[in-house]
């Protein structure tokens, strides 16, 4: 027999289940994750959080092993670069592996760079989600092969650390765009105001996302659309090919 984590008595074996924490903020995925991986016995779901706040606070009484966390949440919600780098501080003993749908070389570097020990894509296989959350709660690193493969070739350039994150997952940049942006050397500040931009956000709600003054988003927009030799928003979209 076995028992929950808060238990006193295990099997002989001293067997404890993983214990796992998920961020998400659409209910449907948070429930089909933490149904799915409640099938596993090596696996216990301690919680599902829809803001990062609310896990944060459920957090401090209650141990984890590994944090399963969308990369990009609500425009007013900590996420991405910001979110990860809190959470290395606040809960230093736990494992974090992301899981997304903006899963671009880039976004991924950035991601392993700023700390988190693995990143899943939102379209891949359900056994992958086990098979990497197994693998970070042991103390390595996850990317899929073909991830891994693209990242062999992403630049190695340091980018600056974020205030901020991505919008929504609606902002997922489609493997042209993403290359387009790569091509164009951003920095990795300037590449998320871009993205910000192409998910139809204006510059006020962009400042608010990262903590910043409309006037530094500005510039940062400015300096990004030079790089890319563009001038106004209606070329930025031409650009991508959304116009």
């Amino acid at each position: 027999m076995w028992a929950l984590p808060g238990n006193s008595i295990l099997s002989a074996s001293h067997f404890y289940p993983l214990r796992i924490a998920i961020l998400d903020d659409h209910p449907v995925v948070r429930a089909g994750m933490s149904a799915y991986l409640s099938q596993n016995r090596d696996i216990f779901v301690i919680g599902e959080f829809e803001t990062s706040r609310d896990m944060i606070r459920a957090l401090a009484a209650q141990p984890v092993d590994v944090l399963l966390i969308d990369y990009s949440l609500g425009p007013a919600e900590v996420d991405g670069i910001s979110l990860i780098k809190m959470l290395r501080i606040k809960f230093p003993d736990a494992r974090i592996l992301v899981f997304s749908a903006l899963y671009d070389p880039a976004t991924v570097a950035l991601a392993l760079r700023s700390g988190a020990h693995g990143f899943v894509g939102k379209g891949g296989r359900e056994e992958e989600i086990v098979l990497a959350l197994r693998k970070v709660a042991a103390g390595g690193i996850y990317c899929d092969p073909q991830m891994t493969y693209l990242l062999s070739g992403a630049s190695t350039e340091q980018t600056e650390p974020l205030a901020g994150a991505m919008p929504s997952d609606g902002a997922t940049l489609s493997a042209s765009t993403s290359g387009l942006l790569d091509g164009a050397s951003l920095s990795g500040r300037e590449r998320e105001v871009i993205r910000c931009l192409l998910a139809g956000m204006t510059i006020s709600d962009i400042a608010i996302k990262f903590g910043r003054s409309p006037k530094t988003i500005s510039a940062q927009k400015g300096t990004a659309y030079r790089k890319l030799g563009v001038t106004t928003d209606n070329g930025l979209f031409k650009l991508c090919g959304l116009l």
